[in-house]
């Protein structure tokens, strides 16, 4: 589905980091290295701490929402994978946690370029991108 307003890049922005909160919750309970469990904890901590900013985003660029168009961000491109494998170990989880940032991180950093007409709120999903940008590296180091 093409993500046409700032409303819609926004709400599915939303949609997707519930989905990743949702991942990081149930990863917890399957991590089996204490380490790996702590990391999974504070990336699902900085899911609920994203959401508030998303909001916060939204509401401050609330007029803008529908006055300028947006084309070529398409919503089933940025879907992430969020369902971890059945009967996985933490190393498929953090493959999938992995690649789970990676699609995070080109999301954001294409949201940000199709939103460059609300400077702050581009700024915004770009660092959004830098965070993802950096928990997938953290992940992929230890594979």
């Amino acid at each position: 589905m093409d993500l046409t307003t700032f409303g819609a890049v926004v709400k599915f922005a939303l949609d997707i980091e519930a989905q990743v909160s949702s991942f990081y919750e149930s990863a917890i309970g399957i991590a089996k290295d204490p380490d790996f469990g702590k990391l999974l904890e504070s990336l699902f901590h900085r899911g609920q701490k994203r959401i508030k900013t998303l909001l916060r985003v939204r509401r401050e660029n609330v007029t803008e929402m529908i006055l300028e168009p947006i084309a070529g961000l398409n919503s089933d491109v940025h879907k992430p994978v969020t369902a971890i494998p059945e009967g996985a170990d933490d190393g498929a989880v953090r493959e999938t946690a992995a690649a789970l940032e990676t699609k995070l991180h080109e999301f954001y950093m294409h949201a940000a370029a199709k939103i460059e007409f609300l400077s702050e709120a581009a700024y915004a999903l770009e660092l959004l991108a830098d965070a993802n940008n950096e928990a997938a590296q953290s992940l992929r180091a230890a594979i």
